[in-house]
């Protein structure tokens, strides 16, 4: 794959900052605030084996576990009720090989776990084709948006305000070197949801398409066969919550015509931030624009069934300029764990775990609508988040919940400039939220002044 060149001597060193119009190597690094730059690494004196163990269990009760919380935070990361037996399978040697199967007669087993993870995120999509998973949600939104310019061959992207923060800045962080001009439509501030007026005066012939939220970040759903006949000519891309997709028509059936969005929920622990996982889908006739791997089924010179990779079009392919997506990362152990998930909870399971998640999202909702000092924001219908406008300060109220061994609500000014949001947090419940803990949790909301 190339090599690469390491310079011997300072002269070349300094040659090289010198054409890169920099005085120093820690110029290099300027970008990094001086509160996170370190001389040396604070490491301690070397310990034994038995006094570092000791010194770690010391230092991990200071964490708080999140086992010990009832947790109402999502905002694209959320808790769900994952089966035991996922960890024990998703460890066997037959699923759990080589990262990337560029040897297909060795890696059936995983690779046809990936070609299911296609079929199943197909399925709950609506669409006819999808990729053996993207990095994360974020990234998937971006690559959807690409998708869509190169389908179209215009280069620029509207989307909505109503999609999540994060997602927003990916986009735009992706679109701009390749001189792509990402354009955002606003969401009506009482309902929550996109009004497809205001959509199509921002989403012109020169859109090569547009990105909604199924449900938005503030949880509402969107009605996107309202959007989707506002502009009929642009590609319509669709970030969807999979889980709620138990319950909700599906995209595909909507007139979508790109579905990504967050694999997390779909068995993923909330270690380190959520164990991310991008879904990605389309319709069969844009399967050559669409990025990353992809899994087919075969046969073998003997007749017997087999997957390889199909339609590779990544860079160490030798496509270079050719190729849809120069990203070599995706989440293939995650992929194998939201199969695992779907495949062990089935049809049915998914429905019933998106049916407690709003039940009881609504029931908490019903409740802070009797409350004095609170008041639901969006009068949109939603799945199983909400935004709720307080008077206590959201903040104050995150820490007072805390100390009651609850995490949440999610401020959302932690996320916007604008004055609208200082009073604003978002509540997010799943079946694994208790009945008990959402009546605790209401009752510790109003005792709090």
């Amino acid at each position: 794959m190339g090599y690469r060149y390491i310079p011997h001597s300072e002269d070349e060193v300094r040659a090289m900052l010198q054409r890169m119009g920099l005085q120093k190597i820690e110029d290099l690094f300027s970008d990094i605030p001086d509160r996170f730059r370190l001389e040396k690494l604070a490491l301690p004196e070397g310990k034994v084996e038995a006094d570092v163990i000791r010194q770690m269990n010391d230092w991990s009760k200071s964490n708080l576990n999140a086992n010990e919380c009832a947790i109402f935070m999502g905002g694209g990361i959320y808790q769900h009720l994952i089966p035991s037996a996922i960890p024990f399978i998703a460890e066997r040697g037959e699923f759990l090989t080589a990262y990337t199967p560029y040897q297909p007669e060795v890696s059936q087993g995983s690779l046809q776990v990936f070609f299911e993870f296609q079929t199943m995120i197909c399925e709950l999509t609506g669409m006819e084709v999808g990729n053996a998973s993207m990095y994360d949600g974020a990234s998937a939104a971006a690559e959807a948006m690409l998708m869509a310019c190169r389908i179209k061959r215009k280069m620029k992207f509207a989307v909505s305000e109503a999609i999540h923060p994060e997602y927003l800045e990916v986009i735009r962080t992706v679109a701009e070197p390749m001189g792509i001009e990402i354009v955002t439509f606003p969401y009506n501030r009482e309902t929550g949801m996109t009004e497809p007026e205001e959509m199509k005066a921002v989403v012109t012939e020169a859109c090569a398409g547009f990105l909604v939220g199924y449900p938005n970040f503030f949880g509402i759903i969107e009605d996107i066969q309202a959007l989707r006949a506002a502009v009929p000519d642009a590609l319509m891309a669709v970030n969807a919550n999979p889980i709620a997709l138990g319950v909700l028509k599906a995209p595909g059936d909507l007139g979508a015509d790109i579905v990504c969005g967050e694999g997390q929920p779909l068995g993923g622990s909330l270690y380190l931030g959520g164990m991310s996982l991008g879904l990605l889908t389309t319709k069969k006739e844009y399967i050559r624009n669409i990025p990353g791997r992809i899994i087919g089924e075969t046969k073998d010179i003997d007749g017997h069934r087999g997957f390889v990779m199909v339609l590779q079009t990544r860079e160490q392919h030798i496509r270079r300029a050719k190729a849809t997506s120069n990203i070599c990362s995706n989440h293939a152990h995650n992929a194998l764990v939201a199969t695992l998930y779907m495949a062990l909870l089935g049809k049915q399971g998914l429905k019933a775990v998106a049916l407690q998640s709003a039940q009881k999202a609504h029931a908490l909702h019903a409740r802070i609508e009797r409350m004095e000092r609170y008041r639901p924001r969006f009068s949109g219908p939603f799945f199983n988040e909400f935004v709720v406008e307080s008077n206590v300060e959201p903040e104050v109220l995150q820490k007072e919940l805390m100390e009651q061994y609850i995490l949440g609500p999610l401020p959302l000014k932690h996320f916007y400039r604008e004055s609208f949001y200082d009073h604003l947090c978002m509540f997010a419940v799943t079946e694994a939220n208790r009945i008990e803990d959402i009546h605790f949790l209401a009752a510790r909301m109003e005792e709090i002044v």
